[in-house]
């Protein structure tokens, strides 16, 4: 299967091909949609969330099954021998290397994702407050005076306090350091078993035990992270006219920085998604006002104003809000918003959402549609033709509604195909309307003539 290339914001064919490393003819010979669908404009206009086909992509390799060493350089027979000479259970087991600190990137919020405005990446607290990340990179024994508890605490990043709280690492260590008159283990492949025996081990994530020693460590520079963090938050929030407390702000920081945590046995991932979501859930559709019968939500500010409008525009071109219920509008538009800023669903799929509504609501205008068209850039000579004959200026006056123009769009003949009727018959129709049309200026002078002829006719008038 063809590798994919998601496209972001403002991105451009020739922006995309630079960044592939490819031509732009390379890329529309390999997604030929850009030439044949007339909504991408021959390939000039693109849309956030549209994948495509890179060119000349490889399907990945597959995984092969190899004999490899196991860890510390060492074959899975040789570090079975070393299990059982320690007392412990052998077998063909793989291990993962324990990274008691892995190294991380310090400090503050990142720049947002720009195939996101509202996302953003956080990082765990730096690599300079973790203990020695090459601890147990060598398969040399350590000797025996080097080992000591403290000496275990920065090898694999433990906190003290830890320690006391969890007796299982508390036994792990001592059983490493020899306690009772048993042998120190100074092999560090067993340390690394011994060590992922205890809970401390298996119910933390790595980032989980990194921010537990980075805040034990080094708490002045821990301390200023998680202030600085939190500020960017506030700013996220502030940016989408959403209100969040200090305290709040703080508690999503420390989330952030874990990245990921253990709870009830599942991992619970603190990452960009999981923020846009607060977000999203956020957001306080209570503040609005109605426009006849009609809710509109006018008090939404920053961000959430500009996506809101882009929303009505979008929705407005496809007739959504004038061809369903309030309530069944409003409830797309809350999800829709809450959707794009979670960022569970992207500007192409709420296009998408409404053409196949539109198609729907108007199957005589499908093929149009099908080719890019909005639902009243389709309808429009017919709204034009309906506008003109009941002298209501804008076709943005018409209802789309409307008995009328239903069946003049909507017009089904003997076979049952459906297709809208020529205009001639438009304007003919639309004056058969008499509620409608009684009322232009046109029909007044019309029914002022015929009365004037008639009483001519009886010598009423000379």
């Amino acid at each position: 299967m063809a590798e994919k290339y998601t496209v972001k914001s403002g991105q451009t064919l020739s922006s995309i091909a630079k960044a592939l490393g490819t031509t732009v003819a390379a890329l529309k010979k390999a997604n030929p949609a850009l030439t044949t669908n007339p909504k991408y404009n021959g390939g000039n206009t693109l849309f956030s969330g549209t994948k495509l086909n890179i060119p000349g992509a490889a399907p990945a390799a597959s995984t092969q099954n190899v004999q490899s060493a196991g860890a510390g350089g060492f074959t899975d027979s040789q570090n079975a021998a070393r299990l059982a000479a320690a007392g412990k259970p052998g077998g063909n087991t793989t291990v993962t290397t324990l990274n008691p600190n892995p190294a991380a990137t310090t400090g503050n919020v990142r720049t947002l994702l720009s195939q996101n405005p509202y996302a953003g990446t956080y990082s765990a607290p730096g690599s300079q407050l973790g203990g020695d990340p090459n601890a147990l990179s060598s398969t040399v024994p350590q000797t025996k005076d080097k080992l000591s508890m403290a000496q275990l605490q920065k090898q694999f990043g433990i906190a003290a306090a830890v320690i006391g709280a969890d007796p299982s690492l508390k036994a792990a260590l001592e059983r490493i350091l020899g306690k009772d008159g048993a042998p120190m283990i100074t092999d560090p492949y067993l340390q690394e078993q011994i060590i992922k025996e205890s809970s401390w081990w298996r119910d933390q994530t790595d980032t989980q035990r990194q921010f537990a020693w980075a805040k034990e460590t080094n708490p002045g520079q821990f301390a200023a992270d998680i202030q600085s963090n939190a500020s960017e938050i506030v700013k996220k929030f502030a940016a989408n006219g959403l209100q969040i407390t200090a305290d709040q702000a703080v508690a999503y920081a420390q989330q952030m920085m874990q990245q990921a945590i253990i709870k009830d046995g599942k991992v619970v991932r603190y990452d960009t998604d999981y923020l846009n979501q607060l977000m999203a859930n956020a957001i306080d559709f209570t503040k609005n006002d109605k426009i006849g019968d009609r809710v509109v939500y006018t008090k939404l500010s920053g961000n959430l104003e500009t996506l809101a409008q882009s929303l009505y525009k979008q929705a407005w071109d496809y007739g959504f809000p004038q061809t369903m219920s309030n309530a069944g509008f409003t409830g797309w538009f809350e999800a829709s918003m809450k959707g794009l800023v979670a960022g569970t669903l992207n500007p192409q799929q709420i296009d998408d959402q409404l053409q196949a509504r539109a198609k729907s609501f108007a199957p005589g205008l499908a093929n149009l549609i099908d080719q890019g068209q909005t639902l009243r850039q389709a309808a429009d000579p017919w709204l034009q033709a309906i506008a003109d004959t009941w002298e209501v200026g804008s076709v943005n006056n018409i209802d789309l509604n409307d008995a009328t123009v239903q069946k003049v769009l909507n017009f089904t003949d003997e076979k049952g195909n459906v297709s809208p009727i020529n205009l001639y018959d438009a304007k003919k129709m639309a004056r058969r309307d008499t509620a409608k049309f009684d009322a232009t200026q046109t029909a007044k002078e019309e029914k002022t003539r015929i009365a004037s002829t008639l009483l001519r006719d009886m010598g009423f008038l000379g």
